[in-house]
């Protein structure tokens, strides 16, 4: 590691997953933070700005991990940047107060680096509690490091954090305080006192993790940060003592476990187990084989209950905001050009992006309650049977699940899957999963085409039906999951190992701050390629104007002028929805709805935006009464209605599984390093969307629906 300034540091978040690290580092940071992806890997990083007495310093949110040892990429980032990181960097290593045998195999191994380290135990209100006692001074001396006990949803305690933070001494490297058995100690100690003198401690771990790993063909990879680390002579002497093969994994796992529970007894005291009964108790029903499926899908569907009735009051509340700026900036522009690419193009695009925020933030809020309270790992594990059936483990059901948000990040979350067959099936079933992006365009269509009447007296239908939609984007990703795994990707099964958190009470201030990081990132990525595309939509479709001239003082409306200098059906949009119209045609579809798919395979929500410059609507939005009227009004050739309900479920099928994101297929790029994959997935979702819409409207005519 290079020697620089004192001053020059960053902040290394580091802990299992699920131990209160994300709820502190907003704490920390509050909302100074940025995402993005780490230097030519395409794992997302947080990073955030801590104010200390050198100034405000950087904070590295680090992906969770158990080890510095592991093949998912997240967790050998994790120990690349633990590795390689600058002298002078500090750890802040979190640990869960409820579960520190599963900490402390991490934090050994952090120790053994030499690293400058502060730990920070959490869940103090679960420790309180459940009456539980740890002597913190006892773990101090034990392992020569400062500990501090905070409850980092509330901020007890965070302000001595923020002290001992600003205070370089509390960041000390401790006691190697697990050692081998005596023999394999021997020779470890033999080999490192053949080093030179100026070695340190970093280069004492590599030999230790060599000796270990030096035959064992799995962690080629792992040992090969550590080749520069010791000269030839070392080199020689750790593989002649490794070809003994006294260091085993298992027995080191073994040993450094009894160890880690004689020191986690003798510091920990318990003082009822009342509390354990009754998660005892939660367990058996909520991890049940079947129940427990019973209440994750019961549970969706209050979720989707939510995301159509509690968002609508905000939603009108933007749209009427929206409408209030376009009539005053038709009183502030001439009409003509001008005034309508502003006023239609421009906040119309702006209005169609905004007016998604609602739900979106539902259900990044429902989602982040169950991650922090723990039932998401208990969803994950209850499917693991189920998901079995499929071909896959209980790994990839949270990268699914995730798509419920955006297939991105759900994609991107695949990289915790350690199997490669595991891995790549569930990339490329993932954006079947029905994703926010879809949202928008059920809404729309939903509202448009079916009632709002109750079922069984307590589901609106028409939340039942995007309930539906949900479902069964999720039934055909493990259909295809099945079929990849026995087709495309045929490899043994792999297993599924995880350790359940304890239940917590989500902290809302985490969970808020982590609803408007993501806002702000869906309104940066999805909010200018939407915008983008409104404005061009609203060239093809204002545009060719005839040779009369548009007076610039005529009263009439701007709706009106488009349709008197050259109207929509004669634009560039036409033009190019009559192209395809025999295409769809078969599929109940005409040229409006041709250009609306044609502008959606940009971004899914395009397509309100689309329909509503074509059917010249100002305020576009997926709740517009206004669009949902002119949708029910519109006619096709012979005079019949065009939105009818089994038009509206050809289009929602098909938008169920087309691969309609070009997000989402860059990602695949990224994560497949190859062209192929991508192109796979967007050929096959295609011809799935357009089998399937058929069938729906073809099926559905022949039975006279």
């Amino acid at each position: 590691m290079s020697t620089i300034h004192e001053n020059d540091f960053k902040y290394l978040l580091v802990g299992n997953p699920n131990c209160g690290k994300s709820t502190l580092f907003n704490r920390l940071t509050g909302l100074r933070q940025k995402t993005g992806n780490f230097h030519g890997v395409t794992v997302e990083k947080k990073t955030g700005f801590v104010d200390t007495v050198y100034g405000e310093k950087e904070l590295w949110d680090l992906p969770g991990s158990y080890s510095l040892e592991g093949n998912s990429e997240d967790r050998k980032l994790t120990s690349d940047i633990i590795l390689s990181r600058k002298q002078n960097d500090k750890i802040i290593f979190v640990m869960d107060s409820v579960q520190l045998e599963r900490s402390f195999q991490f934090l050994i191994s952090i120790i053994d680096t030499g690293a400058p380290i502060l730990v920070v135990l959490t869940m103090k209100d679960i420790l309180h509690r459940r009456k539980i006692n740890i002597d913190i001074e006892k773990l101090s001396k034990i392992t020569g490091l400062e500990f501090i006990l905070i409850n980092a949803k509330t901020g007890e305690n965070c302000n001595a954090l923020k002290d001992k933070i600003n205070n370089p001494d509390n960041f000390k490297m401790g006691n190697r305080i697990w050692k081998f058995p005596a023999k394999e100690e021997k020779i470890y100690q033999k080999i490192i006192q053949s080093v030179n003198s100026d070695s340190n401690r970093l280069v004492e771990f590599a030999i230790l993790q060599t000796l270990k790993y030096e035959n064992n063909p799995n962690q080629s990879e792992y040992l090969k940060r550590f080749s520069n680390l010791f000269n030839p002579a070392t080199k020689e002497l750790i593989v002649e003592e490794s070809k003994q093969g006294i260091f085993s994994e298992q027995e080191e796992l073994v040993s450094k476990s009894i160890y880690i529970k004689k020191l986690v007894t003798s510091s920990v005291t318990h003082l009822s187990d009342q509390n354990q009964l009754s998660i005892d108790r939660a367990d058996k029903v909520l991890l049940h084989p079947y129940f427990g499926v019973g209440i994750f899908l019961a549970i969706m569907a209050l979720v989707f209950q939510f995301l159509f009735t509690w968002a609508e009051y905000p939603m009108d509340w933007i749209e009427s905001g929206i409408g209030i700026l376009q009539e005053g900036s038709k009183g502030l522009l001439p009409q003509g050009p001008l005034s309508s690419l502003f006023v239609d193009g421009i906040l119309g695009g702006v209005g169609s992006v905004l007016v998604f925020i609602p739900q979106i933030s539902l259900l990044f809020f429902f989602i982040g309650i169950m991650e922090e309270s723990g039932y998401m790992a208990r969803v994950s594990f209850v499917m693991d049977r189920f998901m079995g059936k499929f071909g896959l483990s209980g790994k990839s059901f949270i990268p699914l699940l995730s798509s419920a948000a955006c297939a991105v990040p759900a994609i991107m979350g695949t990289r915790t899957i350690e199997n490669k067959s595991d891995r790549m099936t569930t990339i490329m079933i993932s954006p079947l999963v029905m994703c926010s992006a879809r949202y928008p365009v059920y809404i729309l269509v939903v509202g448009a085409v079916f009632t709002s009447e109750r079922l069984f007296g307590i589901f609106n239908l028409q939340g039942f039906v995007l309930f539906l939609m949900f479902f069964l984007g999720l039934l055909t990703s493990l259909i295809f999951g099945l079929i990849f795994k026995r087709t495309l990707f045929r490899e043994s099964a792999s297993y599924f190992l995880m350790e359940l958190p304890s239940y917590k009470m989500p902290s809302m201030l985490s969970i808020a701050q982590n609803v408007l990081v993501k806002i702000k990132a869906f309104l940066k990525n999805a909010g200018q390629i939407i915008l983008y595309i409104s404005i061009l939509l609203w060239f093809i479709s204002y545009y060719p104007i005839d040779d009369v001239q548009i007076q610039a003082d005529s009263e009439t409306p701007i709706s009106t002028e488009i349709e008197n200098a050259s109207g929509i059906k004669t634009s560039y949009a036409a033009k190019i929805g009559k192209v395809i119209e025999p295409v769809i045609e078969p599929l109940g579809y005409d040229w409006k709805i041709g250009i609306a798919l044609i502008t959606s395979f940009a971004a899914r929500e395009v397509m309100v935006s689309t329909l509503a410059v074509l059917y010249e609507i100002e305020d576009a939005d997926e709740e517009n009464p206004n669009l949902r009227e002119a949708m029910l009004n519109d006619r096709n050739e012979k005079g019949e209605p065009l939105w009818t309900p089994l038009t509206g479920m050809s289009i929602l099928v098909f938008f169920a599984f087309a691969s309609q994101c070009m997000s989402t297929l860059a990602v695949v790029r990224k994560e497949t390093n190859s062209y192929f994959w991508p192109s796979f997935q967007f050929a096959y979702m295609t011809i799935l969307a357009y089998v399937s819409a058929f069938l729906v409207y073809q099926i559905g005519s022949v039975l006279g629906f």
